[in-house]
């Protein structure tokens, strides 16, 4: 009764458990709409939101780019008024045609600019009113120059009160264009703060309803998965429900087998019980014939004791003798003790005094008589004694086996020695002796092992050093204190001309031409002293008798102890090099003395101008002739720096010292180069009334060099500083920029000649990589130093130093 109603109990919260399940379906579509319906719809407001914002931010910004076109035009006829200006007053003052080429077609050009604008503000009424006045103003100051021209062409005068109209034109003419371009800019600027307006509206109200939409999607995603997990749930307890039914099925039916099952084992039960009974009584007649049988053997026994005891006493009267034996024996046994002790003692002093070493005897059975030396406890021998113990159980099987060949051979009579590694891979070198008596035969093993991981890596070192030596590219060679060469590798025979047998045992000056023998003195004393020389740049000779330009670095060889045995020599070839910068320096020097004679009479004309309009009233060609000059000058400077280089390099250059004031030169350098630069403010801070014995002209071009470079490597508009101070009896010039700075790379290059660091932002800005150079060759013979420091990105500062004389 019971099974019957659990069973129907079962059945009815499956029941249930299917009515839920369905239930849940229902609920998990209609979550699943309502949740895909909402994410459109927040879509379609998030679409139509953003074309309206993107709609009026583009009508926005052609409004911004319609204001910034009209600007333009208005500026670029100002620019060709200006030009045609220009033009007029150099045909005035010179009589020249070439010169009214900017002033042809100069009307039309302005005219239609201006007919671009009316046309591009149609819809601006106020501009249409600035616009007239700009063309009648335009219109008037073209008939003015047309008068100007006309009257030049005809050699008429023109006299002031027409010169004093035609600037009352122009001025009227930038008046009427600034008017229309400052009208122009205020409505730009309110076009530019709608634009602003919507660039923050635009991307506030997208991001705002992508929010929202995510976070309705989230909403509707937990909805759904709450209703999924909760589905899951319902269908587990379903399928566990019908589990459970199965199982208790299966039990009912595994009940009704055991009970058969154990009516049957009762049956078989009974009937060994009766087989048993049967074995018993069959058991007890068994036994009482042992107990018969027993008692008869122990008569016998009593027989034999007796026997034995006969025996016994005999043996006795035996060992009686073998006693007195043992006594002598005993006393032979303690003199060799004794013998045995003093050689252990000389062994064990000879294994500890040999350095890095482990010894080891070994009796025929291998195990272990005694263990000495240093390595003992970095091996694994920690114990104190060893004596007895089998080497089998000292090491790790697969080491014991590793080496149980080697000791069988030495226990066979054999010597050996091999090299063999420990498991922390260091390198020994193991000799297996036999030890053997006098007549012959081996009695024991000795092993002794070195650590020669040392030695190893010495002889890989060598390896490959002789493997770089003999592969380079340069001439590589050793050499005695006292010139004889001890090793000659085969880039040397390349660049020789000799063999190593032909060197190797002779002098070095076999190489050397007969001016440059006194070089190996000089070298050798200083290598003496424990100095490296490195690009020491001299002259040898081939096999052939060529002449070649090698770069030598010479180096100590030193011993183990720290003394200097040798000598070694790295030469390199720099024969193309030389030929490279002589034809580069022939070339450079050619040309700039070939400019320099036409650039001197170009000043000249420019001087001669310069006089004559000092009286002028036209302030612009003045100022325009004086700026002319300027770079004229700048030009020479350059010029005359490529010719500086090539005198350096020819040893020609002349430094003509005087006494003068750093601070009043400093002065003097800014002043001019802030006539001809705008962008850039410098700042100065230099100290008062420092003297110096220098070069007056040279160290200005150096200061003036650092200037041009600070102003060419930086942003517009940043700062430069420059700075004098006493350091140490030196007056110290530092000039500063906040430009790109320079690489750790570059930085040792930059003061080598021809030298350029070469980046994306370096690309455009003009520079023959020679200013550096010479301004480094030009304060080293001043004895001072020149140096700099920079980081990439964070600008750079450039120092150079002068030892200072006392007022």
């Amino acid at each position: 009764m019971l099974v019957v109603f659990f069973c129907k109990n079962l059945t009815l919260a499956g029941a249930l458990i299917r009515a839920l399940v369905y239930l849940m379906k229902l609920k998990f579509n209609r979550n699943l709409q309502l949740g895909y319906g909402f994410s459109i719809i927040t879509l379609l407001v998030v679409g139509i939101i953003s074309y309206i914002t993107l709609n009026n931010l583009l009508n926005s910004n052609k409004a911004v780019e319609h204001s910034t076109l009209v600007i333009q035009k208005l500026e670029q006829a100002m620019s060709v008024m200006k030009d045609a200006e220009t033009g007029q007053r150099g045909y005035l003052l010179t009589g020249k045609i070439a010169f009214l080429e900017p002033y042809n077609g100069a009307y039309q050009r302005a005219t239609k600019l201006v007919n671009e604008v009316s046309v591009l503000t149609a819809d601006n009424p106020q501009q249409q009113a600035n616009l007239v006045k700009v063309h009648d103003v335009l219109t008037q100051r073209m008939e003015i120059l047309k008068e100007f021209v006309s009257k030049k062409q005809q050699n008429q005068l023109i006299p002031p009160i027409d010169l004093e109209r035609g600037k009352s034109a122009m001025d009227a003419l930038r008046s009427a264009v600034d008017r229309a371009e400052n009208d122009e800019r205020r409505l730009l600027e309110q076009r530019a703060l709608v634009l602003e307006k919507y660039t923050f509206f635009a991307p506030t109200a997208i991001i705002a309803a992508l929010a929202l939409a995510i976070i309705i999607a989230l909403i509707s995603y937990f909805n759904i998965m709450r209703d999924v997990r909760e589905k899951d749930r319902l269908q587990k307890e379903l399928q566990a429900k019908e589990e459970e039914t199965a199982a208790f099925n299966e039990e009912l039916t595994a009940a009704n087998e055991e009970i058969t099952a154990a009516n049957e084992e009762l049956t078989a039960i009974n009937e060994e019980l009766f087989q048993t009974q049967h074995q018993l009584s069959e058991m007890n007649e068994l036994l009482e014939e042992k107990v018969a049988t027993r008692t008869r053997a122990l008569a016998e026994s009593e027989e034999e004791t007796q026997a034995l005891n006969e025996e016994l006493t005999a043996i006795n009267e035996e060992l009686a003798a073998a006693n007195e034996e043992m006594l002598a024996t005993n006393e032979d046994l303690q003199k060799s003790r004794e013998e045995t002790q003093q050689s252990e003692r000389l062994f064990r002093s000879i294994a500890v005094n040999i350095p890095k070493s482990l010894i080891l005897v070994m009796d025929p059975a291998h195990n272990l008589v005694t263990v000495e030396g240093d390595l003992m406890d970095k091996l694994g021998y920690h114990r104190s004694s060893y004596r007895g113990v089998p080497m089998a159980s000292v090491t790790t099987p697969d080491r014991y086996e590793a080496t149980k060949g080697y000791y069988d051979r030495m226990l066979n009579g054999e010597q050996i020695r091999t090299e063999l590694k420990s498991p922390a891979g260091e390198d020994f070198q193991v000799d297996f002796v036999p030890l053997k008596n006098n007549n012959g035969a081996v009695y024991a093993g000795l092993v002794i092992a070195l650590d020669i991981s040392e030695q190893k890596l010495a002889e890989e070192r060598s390896a490959k050093l002789a493997a770089i030596v003999e592969s380079s590219d340069d001439a590589i060679i050793s050499k005695t204190l006292d010139g004889v060469v001890t090793s000659w590798n085969r880039a040397a025979e390349r660049l020789f001309g000799y063999t190593a047998e032909e060197m190797i045992g002779q002098s070095i000056l076999k190489i050397f031409p007969e001016e440059r023998v006194d070089e190996e003195p000089e070298l050798v004393i200083r290598i003496k002293k424990g100095e490296r020389i490195e690009h020491y740049e001299t002259e040898r000779l081939t096999s052939d008798g060529r002449m070649l330009n090698v770069s030598l670095t010479v180096s100590p060889i030193f011993d183990i102890h720290g003394n200097i045995t040798g000598i070694s020599k790295i030469a390199r070839d720099i024969s193309e090099k030389k030929q490279d910068e002589q034809r580069k320096s022939d070339f450079i020097g050619m040309v700039s003395h070939e400019l320099k004679t036409p650039l001197t009479s170009l000043m000249a004309l420019i001087q001669v101008t310069n006089i004559k309009l000092k009286g002028s009233e036209d302030s612009f060609l003045a100022g325009a002739m004086e700026k002319a000059e300027i770079q004229a000058r700048r030009m020479s400077s350059m010029i005359n720096g490529f010719l500086n280089v090539s005198r350096l390099e020819s040893g020609k250059i002349a430094i003509d010292k005087e006494l003068f004031d750093l601070d009043e030169l400093i002065s003097e350098v800014v002043e001019e180069y802030e006539l001809t630069v705008s962008s850039h403010i410098i700042h100065i801070d230099i100290c008062d009334h420092v003297q110096v014995n220098a070069d007056r002209e040279k160290i200005g071009s150096v200061i003036s060099n650092l200037l041009s470079n600070a102003v060419k490597y930086s942003p517009k508009n940043k700062d430069i500083e420059l700075r004098c101070a006493l350091v140490n009896g030196f007056a110290e010039v530092s000039v500063k920029d906040r430009g790109m700075g320079i690489k750790e790379l570059d930085l040792p290059k930059i003061f080598d000649r021809y030298y350029r660091v070469e980046t994306s932002h370096t690309r455009h800005i003009s520079g023959f990589g020679i200013g550096l150079y010479l301004s480094a060759e030009i304060i080293r013979r001043h004895d001072g130093q020149i140096w700099a420091e920079s980081e990439s990105g964070t600008g750079s500062v450039f120092h150079f130093s002068l030892p200072i004389e006392q007022v």
